[in-house]
């Protein structure tokens, strides 16, 4: 029958680097001279613990009378492409050699785990054992931890991104000598950050940044749409809050801040809807249904308006009519966009 394999994986070739031995290492012996030549080169190489560990769970497994061998695959200094192409080339002399029925793969961590799917493609793999140095298991976990949010671009957008807004936030209103509105800025920041990810709003948002750089990159009239409606949204910003700054009274505060910003808003929807207007007709799709939401948009921005207008000063006489002939005008205006679908 085929031999088991005991495969000590070292992916970054310390061995190599450390003590000058070309892998791959066969055979108990060897294997053991590797590992005490690597343990006196670094006492604290964590790899010499896999190595050894290795050597243990095949002298345990020829104890109970199995068959089995142990072996040394290293990798390159230059961790990645690199170095997991050469412990493919490793792995598939090993198989051609001993066309083992299973293997045990030792490993020192996660760094060498990334090699894995090239072990099972090849092995029946029946156990994975890791090595981690008592005194340095919570130090690696966190340094594994921290190096995946720096590297990973799908994890530092969900974990760095949220920070670096944060601290940006504060910092921006400290340099105006109000800290307390720092604060709010980022409890409004992560308000906004918690609804968009609790509805999946983020894929939304994302497909729309990418939508505006394909767009600039492809220089299309589009994009200056696009920067206009960002320009109308930070001047509708400035104003209502510009506007709600004066008053202490919360509800007023808030139904300024909507009543001066709610107008440059619906303006920065209509400029998007706009730019995905021509972005669709340059790709020979359908543009009514654009037409149709930016009249939408403005009769939502209208009875928000309206409503925000009642709430500042509901006592003036005949602010209820007024409000119900904006809501009337909007409803037309809504009616006169869905024209636009059946085109």
């Amino acid at each position: 029958m085929a031999k088991k394999l005991i495969i000590a994986i070292d992916r970054d070739d310390d061995l190599g680097q450390k003590t000058g031995i070309v892998s791959p290492v066969v055979g108990r012996e060897n294997v053991l001279q590797a590992a005490i030549r690597l343990i006196l080169a670094d006492p604290e190489d964590s790899d010499a613990n896999a190595i050894f560990s290795a050597i243990k769970i095949h002298d345990e497994l020829v104890e109970k009378g199995e068959e089995c061998e142990v072996v040394i695959i290293a990798g390159d200094k230059n961790v990645g492409k690199v170095s997991d192409k050469k412990i493919a080339e490793q792995l598939d002399a090993i198989q051609m050699k001993f066309n083992p029925s299973s293997v045990i793969i030792v490993t020192d961590g996660s760094e060498d785990e990334f090699v894995l799917p090239l072990i099972y493609s090849r092995f029946k793999v029946d156990m994975l054992h890791r090595v981690v140095v008592k005194q340095s298991k919570t130090l690696e976990s966190a340094y594994f931890m921290l190096r995946r949010i720096f590297n990973e671009p799908k994890v530092a957008r969900v974990t760095l991104a949220p920070i670096g807004v944060i601290f940006l936030v504060y910092s921006f209103f400290l340099l105006l000598q109000h800290p307390e509105w720092g604060v709010g800025g980022i409890i409004l920041f992560l308000g906004f950050y918690f609804l968009v990810k609790a509805y999946g709003l983020d894929k939304l948002i994302l497909d729309f940044m990418n939508t505006v750089k394909r767009s600039a990159s492809e220089g299309r009239l589009s994009f200056i749409f696009y920067l206009g409606s960002g320009i109308l949204l930070l001047i509708g910003i400035s104003t209502g809050f510009n506007a709600s700054i004066a008053y202490t009274i919360p509800h007023l505060a808030f139904a300024n801040f909507v009543f001066y910003s709610v107008g440059w808003i619906t303006l920065s929807v209509v400029s998007i809807t706009i730019a995905r207007a021509i972005d669709a007709f340059s790709e020979g799709k359908k543009i009514g249904k654009y037409f149709t939401s930016a009249f939408i948009v403005v009769s939502i921005g209208l009875i928000i308006w309206g409503a925000s207008g009642y709430l500042i000063s509901p006592e003036v006489r005949d602010s209820v009519y007024r409000f119900a002939a904006v809501v009337f005008a909007a409803l037309f205006i809504s009616a006169v966009g869905l024209l636009f679908t059946r085109k």
